[in-house]
């Protein structure tokens, strides 16, 4: 009786651990940032897993692919049962079929490591693939631009946008294509954006059904009337100034000579002044730049010590 109990417990068990390594059924990916997540992939599974296996690699067409892939969430609701990937890059593209190979740790379900290849087919895709996204600043005008590859049930993008440290606030809304496995190409403009320092935008893509993820987030520079930098004394002897009025952000003070080579270069944070010391005799130029922005502005300085 005692054998028999063994037997039979080693059945359950073993039939548990096969159970928790079987292949997911199908998946999804998405390019657009949410969490932190350059983009995503989902396996679905026939039931919730008690134990998440690690996402080795994936295969395209049998050609190992160069993301890397961490655990973002298990989502157990009904019929949606899935492992939600976070992968390294935005450049998984879209497909109809892959290899997986996943890793249930030793411990989870046996002593050891058990590896498992999985083929999967796709049944669609998350609701929309991103393809580029840009902003621009033309006077008091920021206009957005963005290009979805796929789209899948999408219902709209709302344009956010803040200030410095202030929180994202929903400037606008676009209504998606909906469904499409074409090129589309979206534009918004933000006609109110006066700010003197960097603004920062990003746009939510939401689903019909109410699910969304974020693109990442982009930067524009404040408006370029209100950003200028003294150099006192100028003509300089040995030692001068530069002063950096409307710029606020991290910002980088090159020092060139007339070729345009390198001399001194000084990061500046949380301040708005620095001094350029030890200068021989000759002719410069100054180069403000905006660590975030990219704002640029070049000013000439002369060394007559």
């Amino acid at each position: 009786m005692k054998k028999f109990l063994l037997i039979t417990l080693a059945l359950v068990i073993s039939f548990t651990a096969l159970s928790q390594t079987d292949c997911p059924t199908n998946f999804t990916r998405n390019n657009g940032d949410n969490g932190g997540c350059a983009s995503h992939i989902r396996l679905y599974f026939p039931s919730c897993p008690s134990f998440t296996p690690i996402l080795d690699s994936i295969k395209i067409d049998g050609v190992l692919q160069p993301e890397t892939f961490t655990i973002f969430a298990t989502v157990c609701s009904g019929s949606s049962t899935y492992i939600d990937y976070c992968v390294s890059d935005n450049n998984l593209i879209p497909i109809g079929l892959i290899t997986v190979y996943m890793t249930y740790p030793a411990g989870s379900v046996g002593p050891t490591p058990i590896h498992k290849t999985c083929g999967l087919p796709s049944p669609g895709i998350l609701p929309v693939v991103l393809s580029g996204f840009d902003m621009q600043r033309n006077n008091n005008d920021v206009v957005a631009t963005w290009q979805t590859q796929q789209e899948n049930n999408s219902s709209r993008f709302e344009i956010e946008r803040a200030y410095e440290n202030a929180s994202f606030q929903k400037i606008g809304s676009v209504e998606a294509a909906g469904t499409s496995n074409s090129l589309k190409t979206y534009t918004f403009s933000d006609n109110s954006n006066m700010s003197k320092g960097a603004s920062f935008y990003r746009i939510k893509m939401i689903d019909k059904d109410g699910t969304f993820t974020y693109t990442e987030t982009k930067s524009v520079k404040g408006s370029g009337a209100n950003f200028d930098f003294a150099i006192f004394p100028n003509p300089a002897i040995g030692n001068t100034n530069v002063t950096i009025n409307g710029l606020n952000e991290q910002t980088e003070v090159q020092l060139l000579d007339v070729s345009g080579r390198l001399v001194k270069s000084v990061t500046l944070n949380n301040t708005n002044t620095t001094q350029l010391n030890n200068l021989e005799k000759g002719s410069y130029f100054v180069r403000i730049t905006g660590k975030v922005t990219g704002t640029t502005s070049v000013k000439k300085l002369f060394v007559i010590n």
